[in-house]
């Protein structure tokens, strides 16, 4: 791939045709979503939409009207290529975030994240964090998982171990908090190291389960806490759905994926009081004058 292709004139940024806050935002979301698209079909980068995203594709044919988020997965081999790739080609508006790339995110559930640094976005409880904010689509890592139920319960225990790991190191002291959140809260050091040791099994268990190829269970990654787990064959061959005027991947059977996270009704929008925005604290999707990597 050409790593000088004008991005800028392949996709103008219209962010500020937008008629609301929401709407700037995802516009600007969009716009990411379609350069990750571009690369992804450049270098044969398998992803798919997923959680809201796939049904604001089926149900809506873009993004839910009220939500302010994006997610894609990509299977292990492919995200990890994507990872090496996107920091050479993104444009320099885009930011590859990852532990790695941004020494101040410490998210330990969600491993990367593309930021958009023209905008800001404070996600609820975290607007005391130093790492980079601008608003994001964010890449879960999928994994094989074996079908035979017994290897699978083991599997499923070593994610319900991150989970809690991660639950303890979201936990924030304030006085409401319960005697047993504030003793969590002060062992954050010794769950950070738990943490890491388990991060690097989890990733020689992903390596592992590379074998099982087509004879498997997909789900987010080892070093993800979601623990949702698709037949192959509901994710793959991955097929092609509108997304906010442009054709973008999803998995091969929506309806299965759809109904085991929303249930059989997911078509049916929840009434009214419940259609509110959920992620941000703190919206500004134009920012007039930025710095680099703000």
């Amino acid at each position: 791939m050409n790593s000088m292709i004008d991005f800028d004139q392949l996709f103008p940024d219209n962010r500020k045709s937008g008629e609301t806050i929401l709407r700037q935002a995802q516009l600007v979301m969009t716009r990411m979503f379609k350069i990750i698209d571009y690369i992804c079909r450049e270098h044969h980068l398998r992803y798919w939409m997923c959680s809201g995203t796939l049904l604001g594709a089926v149900r809506h044919q873009g993004f839910i009207p009220w939500d302010d988020d994006l997610d894609i997965c990509m299977i292990r081999e492919d995200y990890d290529r994507f990872i090496q790739i996107a920091q050479q080609e993104l444009p320099s508006d885009l930011f590859l975030q990852t532990r790695e790339t941004d020494p101040n995110y410490d998210y330990l559930a969600l491993p990367c994240k593309i930021r958009d640094k023209k905008s800001l976005i404070i996600s609820t409880g975290i607007e005391k964090k130093k790492y980079q904010m601008g608003l994001f689509i964010d890449i879960f890592p999928a994994d094989r998982y074996h079908r035979q139920p017994e290897i699978l319960r083991k599997e499923q225990k070593a994610k319900t171990y991150f989970y809690l790991l991660c639950k303890g190191l979201d936990a924030e002291l304030d006085k409401q908090h319960s005697l047993a959140k504030r003793v969590v809260s002060y062992s954050k050091p010794l769950l950070r190291v738990l943490a890491k040791r388990y991060l690097r099994q989890a990733v020689k268990q992903a390596k592992a389960n590379l074998q099982l190829d087509k004879d498997c269970l997909i789900g987010h990654g080892f070093d993800t806490p979601w623990r949702r787990y698709f037949a192959y064959e509901e994710i793959f061959p991955l097929r092609e759905y509108t997304f906010e005027g442009h054709s973008f991947y999803g998995p091969n059977n929506a309806d299965a994926y759809l109904s085991q996270l929303y249930g059989k009704n997911y078509m049916t929008p929840p009434p009214p009081e419940k259609r509110i925005s959920t992620h941000a604290a703190y919206l500004r999707p134009v920012l007039e004058d930025v710095g680099p990597n703000k």
